[in-house]
């Protein structure tokens, strides 16, 4: 197969990036502002590549792994991203592309967490970026002085990085049944079972894991058949919450909770369906 080699353009939005164009063009999300700092903007900015972006294995990584590429430290999503996305169908699988070449076509979970924050707390392109390991980046980001490490958090609020091991997450919202929306770049399944492909998605955390269904995976569900080409090939899931709830022995994993945004919208006091009521049209 030949490899997929999309060119960015230099100045792909003529605004500056006042909005982005992904999805919002077809009415399906808020706009949100590069280096606006708050939690609201934070959401916002985590939602402009969803169902729209594929996973890569060490997307947002440079070929050298030793930081972000320069598409993960520029405050748009790359037009790369979605041209990828367009380019596969239903049986796309991640295994199939992990030479570094292909890291520029999508985003993997620490390379997806290191865009967002890089988007919300800039409005240039960075010389360095967020990317690091999963598993250390709550501890990395507090270690910059932007919040908090909690290791041993008792409850879960907008706007939250958790890392756990080889995996980070953000946490959209909690649920009046104790489940939680969150926001990752994670390999699912296709609908068909040939493939094994997803991205950047929205998924349910279950209060008891006895029990997958819950109010966070019937709003997963709703809002990612917003993307009916996405939709089409993978359904919303459920993932396990002991698991993804669950501390590493590095030090770094844990909560990481934001001190350097402000919370203007009062949205650490909302719950997930009022939350993405505000990040969706």
């Amino acid at each position: 197969m030949a490899c997929y080699s999309p060119k960015t353009p230099r100045n792909a939005f003529p605004d500056g990036g006042a909005s982005f164009p992904y999805e919002t063009a077809k009415g399906v999300l808020r706009a949100a502002v590069p280096g606006r700092r708050t939690v609201l903007n934070l959401l916002r900015t985590a939602m402009q590549p969803m169902g729209t972006t594929l996973y890569i294995y060490g997307g947002g990584w440079n070929e050298q792994d030793t930081g972000a590429d320069v598409a993960a430290r520029a405050p748009l999503p790359s037009p790369a991203w979605r041209a990828f996305f367009l380019s596969q169908n239903a049986a796309y699988d991640y295994r199939r592309f992990l030479d570094p070449r292909f890291r520029r076509c999508g985003l993997d979970c620490s390379g997806y967490l290191g865009w967002t924050l890089c988007a919300t707390l800039h409005s240039k392109p960075q010389n360095e970026g967020y990317v690091c390991p999963s598993t250390e980046m709550a501890g990395r980001l507090a270690a910059r002085g932007l919040g908090t490490l909690l290791r041993s958090p008792t409850d879960f609020l907008p706007g939250d990085v958790f890392s756990m091991s080889g995996h980070v997450w953000l946490c959209v919202g909690a649920c009046r049944d104790g489940s939680l929306v969150i926001a990752h770049s994670s390999p699912t399944p296709d609908r068909t079972g040939t493939g094994r492909g997803g991205g950047v998605q929205l998924s349910a955390l279950p209060p008891d894991d006895s029990k997958l269904s819950c109010e966070a995976l019937t709003l997963a569900r709703h809002y990612m058949r917003r993307f009916p080409t996405w939709s089409a090939r993978y359904a919303a899931q459920a993932k396990p919450r002991a698991q993804y709830t669950a501390l590493s022995d590095n030090p770094n994993s844990g909560l990481f909770r934001f001190t350097a945004l402000s919370d203007p919208e009062n949205i650490k006091n909302q719950d997930a369906p009022t939350i993405l009521s505000a990040l969706f049209l």
